[in-house]
């Protein structure tokens, strides 16, 4: 150690005696050349004018690394599409709580409805992307977005994808007072009359998706068919429950309660059982339908070219809070499951949704 300390030492002795040479040049040069210097003293000259702008920048990367290291600082406002209430707004809620707890500032859930989830998506990505606003979806407000709405004012590709968080199956939903008990009842009365065929469709949501898959996988020719148009899923399950319309899918756990009422009868349900909220009630998969896969998912994104420290904070967070017990409880009791989609591949979900959805409109 104490050779170690001495080369040291030698070292800087050498290096502040080249420095006082140069110096002495540099006035040398001066007085000398009446203010001009000359080559050794330009030389040098520019080597402390590259060392300055080393200095300026080194300090520039610590002010920054500082400003990583404090983020979040203040409040997080996160914009959610949808009405209270609903499953995306719930575990919106949830996950703030515990970020609150983690980061030691509020984090709001904002809820900005309306206009087809348009002037959310907008407001999030017109923000400056600081990682202070931020978007709750799920794939109604994302993937589908340019099938259903001409002329949007974003692409949905551009915003940043940082993480899916968890996921809660789809549920097929017919009329209580038909004679169907499952999806080849629902088909055989479809292929039959496919004019009188009533459905309800907010447009190009994730229901409208599964739907679509469903008439693809039995045979028939959607166009033929008779969709009844509604503003949201809320208004679709007292259609079917009305007999306005025959059929309709929604979110496990907010359709369940319809379903345990007797309102409207589960006929079969995406992806996986669910025996706590359905305890009969097979896969579409089990059925013969395995086409007919859609689910819901729900994630969070940020404005565009949200920088990568802020992007990394939230999946360190978000990876500590899918293995709370507290967090994975309330989920799983709200009708869901984690299933963990980093920033890259939950881009890559949406992209494939995307060219999916563009297939099932006739778009591709």
């Amino acid at each position: 150690m104490g050779r170690y300390l001495r080369k040291e030492v030698a070292k800087k002795k050498e290096a502040e005696g080249e420095i006082a040479r140069r110096l002495h040049f540099i006035k040398k040069g001066i007085r000398k050349g009446g203010g001009v210097m000359d080559k050794r003293g330009r030389g040098f000259f520019l080597n402390v004018l590259f060392l300055f702008i080393v200095f300026i920048m080194l300090t520039g990367w610590v002010v920054q690394a500082h400003s990583q290291d404090k983020y979040p600082a203040r409040g997080i406002d996160l914009i959610c599409p949808f009405s209270p209430g609903g499953t995306t707004d719930l575990w919106a809620r949830i996950t703030a709580d515990f970020l609150k707890k983690k980061w030691g500032v509020p984090v709001n859930v904002v809820n900005k409805t309306g206009g087809a989830g348009v002037p959310a998506n907008l407001e999030v990505h017109q923000a400056k992307p600081d990682g202070y606003t931020m978007l709750t979806e799920n794939q109604s407000s994302c993937s589908f977005h340019e099938i259903s709405i001409k002329n949007l004012p974003y692409r949905t590709l551009d915003r940043t994808f940082v993480a899916l968080i968890a996921v809660t199956p789809s549920v097929i939903i017919c009329t209580p007072s038909l004679p169907w008990n499952n999806l080849k009842d629902l088909a055989a009365d479809a292929r039959k009359d496919p004019g009188n065929f009533t459905w309800a469709t907010t447009g190009a949501g994730a229901s409208d998706v599964l739907q679509r898959q469903l008439f693809k996988a039995i045979g028939v020719d959607i166009a033929k068919t008779k969709p009844v148009t509604v503003r949201g899923m809320g208004e679709s399950n007292p259609m079917v429950a009305g007999g306005h319309v025959k059929m309709c899918s929604d979110a496990a756990p907010t359709a369940h309660s319809h379903v345990k009422g007797g309102l409207v009868k589960a006929l079969a349900i995406t992806g996986f059982r669910m025996p706590e909220l359905y305890p009969n009630l097979s896969t579409t998969a089990e059925q013969g339908y395995p086409t007919v896969k859609n689910v819901w998912w729900w994630g969070i994104s940020g404005p565009p070219k949200l920088p990568p420290h802020v992007v990394a904070k939230w999946e360190e967070v978000l990876q500590e809070l899918i293995k709370d017990p507290e967090f994975v409880s309330k989920i799983t009791n709200s009708g869901g499951i984690i299933d963990y989609h980093g920033t890259e591949r939950f881009k890559e979900r949406v992209r494939k949704e995307m060219e999916e959805a563009a297939e099932l409109w006739g778009m591709k």
